[in-house]
Parts: C-alpha cells; sequence; structure tokens
C-alpha cells in the first residue's frame, strides 16, 4: 500500500526547480501518493494527515500569513499522532523558540556564512542512527547552515564541515508517535543530488520503514 506525503516547497531563495527534480526521485514512484504546496498551512486543511510532510522552505510565500501558534499546534499534533515530518534546509527558518514548531523540530536556522563554500558532510562520529546506512562522507559547495538545536533533546547523527565551522548537520526526535528528521544541508541541486541516499533514509526512518 502507498504512503502519502506532503512536500512544502519554493521560495525568492529556494526555487521549486531546485527541489523538483529530488522530489519526483524520492517520491515519483508507485510506493508514494506526492501533494505539493507553496504554504505550509494547507496541510492542516487536509481531510486525512499524510504519512509524511517534508519542509524544503518555510511555506509563507508573500501576502501568505505567519503559520501562526494555533496552526502550530494542530500540526504537532498531527506528529503526535504518527505523522512522520522532515525539515531540510530553508524549512528550518524562521522557527521561533518556545512555539509548537519548535517543539517539533528542537531547532533552527541561525546564520550562514555569505559564499557557498565547499561543505564536507558525513555522519557525526560514534552514532549508530538507522539514517545512517549506508551513507558516506560527500562534499559540495553549498549554503553553510549554522543551527540552534536544543541538544538535551535531540538526537544529533550527521556533521558538516566547511571554512566557516563545524556543526551538527542532522539530527532527530520521536515524539508521540510521530519521528522527526532536521537536515540542514541543501542548497542546491547538487548538493540535492549528493543527499539522495540520505534523503531516502531520512523519509524511511520517518515513516518508520527503517
Amino acid at each position: 500500500m502507498s504512503k502519502t506525503v506532503f512536500v512544502v516547497w519554493d521560495d525568492m531563495y529556494h526555487p521549486e526547480k531546485t527541489y523538483a527534480g529530488i522530489t519526483r526521485k524520492l517520491f515519483g514512484g508507485p510506493e508514494w501518493e506526492l501533494q505539493t504546496s507553496y504554504i505550509a498551512e494547507d496541510i492542516i486543511k487536509l481531510e486525512k494527515a499524510p504519512d509524511l510532510m517534508v519542509n524544503f522552505t518555510i511555506g509563507r510565500p508573500d501576502g501568505v500569513k505567519e503559520f501562526g501558534y494555533t496552526q502550530q499546534g494542530i500540526l504537532k499534533k498531527m506528529v503526535e499522532d504518527g505523522m512522520g515530518i522532515m525539515y531540510v534546509h530553508a524549512g528550518l527558518a524562521c522557527i521561533q523558540e518556545y512555539t509548537p514548531a519548535y517543539e517539533i523540530s528542537l531547532g533552527h536556522f541561525a546564520s550562514h556564512p555569505q559564499p557557498h563554500y565547499p561543505t564536507r558532510v558525513c555522519p557525526l562520529p560514534g552514532s549508530e542512527h538507522p539514517i545512517l546506512t549506508g551513507i558516506t562522507p560527500f562534499e559540495e559547495p553549498d549554503e553553510h547552515y549554522f543551527c540552534k538545536v536544543d541538544i538535551e533533546k535531540a538526537v544529533p547523527f550527521l556533521c558538516s564541515i566547511s571554512v566557516a565551522g563545524t556543526e551538527i548537520a542532522g539530527w532527530t526526535q520521536e515524539l508521540g508517535k510521530g519521528r522527526v528528521c532536521c537536515l540542514t544541508p541543501g542548497h542546491t541541486e547538487e548538493m540535492l543530488a549528493k543527499m539522495e541516499k540520505l534523503l531516502e533514509n531520512s523519509a524511511k526512518w520517518c515513516v518508520h520503514e527503517l
């Protein structure tokens, strides 16, 4: 039986075309039913929660109101009830602390250096997270994200390294019946191509298939 996935993409700095190719590769097969939107809040309007939500952006185009506290609470309840959720790169932007959204993600974007430095992504030494199955280090110029992460609750498993520094690049948590995975790389099509296996594993883990 196929699973449903709801993908949020497209903003000024992270256009749909950057994420369309990897989305088709990950979710274009018969094992997935794919739905996409520019607006994150659309997910709470669905009759039934999908198996997985993937946030490539914050899902709030110009002119669209903020994903408010009440709506974030509904999203959190969807995760607690079993929906998997992934935040990839810009999906971690504009998440405020002490909100239901932060209780889901356990982290948010803080800063990045302006140049796209070569960024090496590798398993965190000592981590044996299932998402790392078959993952070897890879490198590509990228917008190297630095994030604030609730390290007391999150489970880090991935790191990123550039001349700007070393940073946690991936972490997870289990929230009720749902699973959450956050990945900081992914600004360019080239980096996303290198991340294909990582993204595939992350999606499978979030829907309890890994």
